[in-house]
């Protein structure tokens, strides 16, 4: 019988406690993870020094260094090779967008938004697997 996957965030109260974690399919376990190596950055997890990618690095060299975004594929496809075994990953895109955003009546903030595209199969199944992200960077948060 296959472990139960678990829904993110971790409810180690629950568990402690013998009550029921929600749980979620493969595909949404493996987008949680994905989600986790995009947006953690290397040398953050306890567990693993190498966990994440360089996106956190990436940021701040994307207006002096123009092969920003291959590094940061290049990264991706290291850590989700590592980190994410279940997938065999074939396709990665990444691209940046710059968006307008109201802070109130009259303030205008311009943010940068990097939209994440990774394609492959489950390694399982064979099935076509597909995730898109977008993490909103300068300032920072998630969408």
């Amino acid at each position: 019988m296959q472990s139960p996957l678990y829904q993110l965030p971790l409810r180690l109260d629950e568990i402690t406690r013998k009550q029921r974690h929600l749980t979620c399919t493969l595909r949404h376990s493996m987008a949680q993870n994905l989600h986790l190596i995009i947006s953690t950055y290397r040398g953050e997890s306890a567990f693993s020094e190498d966990f994440g990618c360089s996106l956190w690095d990436e940021e701040f060299n994307m207006q002096l260094n123009p092969r920003w975004k291959d590094n940061l594929i290049a990264s991706l496809g290291l850590a989700i090779g590592k980190f994410e075994k279940r997938l065999e990953l074939q396709e990665v895109k990444v691209a940046m967008e710059e968006v307008n955003e109201w802070v109130g009546r009259d303030n205008l903030r311009v943010r940068k938004c990097l939209h994440i595209e990774l394609k492959g199969v489950i390694r399982k199944t064979n099935e076509p697997f597909r995730y898109q992200g977008a993490i909103f960077i300068s300032p920072l948060a998630q969408q």
